[in-house]
């Protein structure tokens, strides 16, 4: 080949590249003249946030070079972020014909505990670990709800301290773990309780009969047996003392009462009167009961009774015998039958005072008015006829009494002794007759069972006991008929 050949193809070489390189600058600024839509999401393409916080779905805008084309974007999709999954948002934007898009992963994830919430005290002290119970607790998460049921508990004991372990874990794997302490240990004193009142009254010379008392221990039960009983009674010598009774349980825990005793000498000639008395009998043993302890304490009644059978006989005799008054409440305690007139209930007096005068040749005087004289149950049967029975019946020769002290025992079920006692007692007062109204009907035991009691306080405090006669002064309601 020779050199002009040669030198051709070099040319033609050269025009070539310079081609070539002229088409790529043309290219080149071609681009730079025509750039293309971005679409950019503000924190990346795939993203994570928490469960029920606060959430914004991410800034994104779309620009062609400098061109700002962000307003022509519409979005697809939504994320809860109440509700833990995966959620796609699409982002388009149609721009001169063409579409474009970008999207975004949005991860809601359960990143919170439940809330464990432990019922009860968190710490707490029992005498023993059997008296521990099991309050429980609750957990509620606020992904999954409520996970109460789902809640593992476990104890563990070292020493005096027991330690109970609750857990939940929630469908994310949170965690939530609570602790209570429970201390074995005996820190509750006995409970001590005396029988009978406070405070007793025995008369001089008297053989004291202590009641005694009871004792419970959470931990060790009956403790009665172990109370020791401290104090120097000494009923030859009229004065007050103090009976002191203490218990010890097992842990040594202490407790105690005290009771007061009056030993006293009774007196003859004192003002301060009671009249005891007692409706709705003859009760049978019950009345048998009453007139036992009237009769051990030389205390005389009084019984308004109402219609009796030849097997009470016996005990109205007694009555009389034992220097009792015997009053009449009535024939019969029917309130239609008796209040229905005038007539009708002077009729129920008549009748049992003339059994009790065939019978026992006893004249009855004082009456008691079936629910007193202020009753008001009277008014269905015959309007005003308290007004006039009240006057009538001392217009024919009786003499009617109410009370001034109630024990309370006139209710269906039966009172508590004390009760009954708490009412005579605090119901009496000095220098006046004071008429206790009692039942010694069937079934009235604990009015007999406070009986000594009321006696011993009253003797004990300088009252005299009487019975009730024609010539005591009448103790009257106000009539409300």
């Amino acid at each position: 080949m020779n050199r002009k050949k040669i030198a051709a193809i070099a040319a033609a070489i050269l025009l070539l590249a310079a081609v070539i390189i002229g088409a790529a600058s043309m290219i080149k600024g071609y681009f730079v003249l025509f750039p293309s839509v971005q679409i950019l999401i503000e924190g990346g393409e795939e993203q994570v946030v928490a469960a029920h916080s606060e959430y914004a779905d991410p800034t994104v805008t779309a620009r062609k070079g400098t061109q700002d084309l962000t307003a022509l974007l519409t979005k697809a999709g939504n994320v809860d972020p109440a509700v833990p999954g995966e959620y796609v948002l699409t982002y388009r934007l149609s721009y001169k014909g063409k579409e474009y898009t970008a999207s975004c992963k949005v991860a809601v994830k359960d990143m919170e505990a439940p809330q464990l919430q432990l019922n009860g005290e968190q710490q707490l002290t029992v005498s023993t670990k059997a008296f521990y119970q099991e309050a429980g607790c609750t957990a509620i998460d606020r992904c999954d709800g409520d996970l109460t049921e789902q809640v593992s508990v476990t104890t563990s004991q070292k020493g005096e301290t027991m330690t109970v372990t609750y857990m939940v874990i929630d469908r994310a794997g949170n965690v939530a773990q609570a602790q209570r302490i429970v201390t074995i240990r005996d820190i509750v004193p006995p409970t001590i309780a005396l029988k009978g009142a406070a405070d007793m009254y025995v008369r001089c010379g008297v053989v004291f009969n202590d009641p005694g008392c009871t004792a419970t221990d959470d931990a060790d039960g009956d403790l009665s047996a172990a109370v020791t009983v401290s104090g120097d009674l000494n009923t030859a010598v009229c004065g007050t003392y103090e009976l002191t009774y203490q218990v010890a349980d097992a842990a040594g825990n202490t407790a105690k009462t005290t009771r007061k005793v009056t030993v006293y000498e009774p007196h003859s000639d004192s003002n301060d009167r009671v009249y005891l008395t007692f409706d709705d009998g003859p009760g049978g043993a019950m009345t048998e009961q009453v007139l036992d302890i009237l009769l051990a304490n030389n205390v005389k009644a009084t019984f308004f009774i109402l219609d009796y059978g030849s097997g009470s006989r016996p005990l109205i005799q007694r009555m009389i015998d034992e220097g009792h008054t015997i009053g009449i409440h009535g024939y019969s305690h029917d309130y239609a039958t008796i209040y229905a007139n005038d007539e009708a209930f002077m009729q129920n007096i008549y009748l049992l005072r003339d059994k009790l005068l065939a019978d026992f040749g006893y004249n009855a005087t004082v009456i008691r008015f079936p629910g007193g004289s202020s009753n008001g149950v009277s008014i269905s049967y015959c309007e005003g006829i308290m007004t006039r029975l009240t006057q009538r019946v001392q217009q024919e020769g009786f003499q009617y009494f109410d009370w001034n002290v109630s024990s309370g025992d006139a209710g269906g079920a039966m009172m508590e002794k004390e009760y009954i006692y708490n009412n005579v007692t605090q119901g009496l007062r000095r220098d006046r007759a004071n008429v206790v109204l009692m039942h010694d009907a069937y079934g009235k035991w604990t009015t007999a069972e406070a009986l000594q009691d009321v006696i011993d306080y009253a003797m004990g405090n300088g009252y005299v006991f009487l019975p009730i006669t024609s010539s005591t002064p009448a103790v009257h309601h106000g009539v409300l008929n």
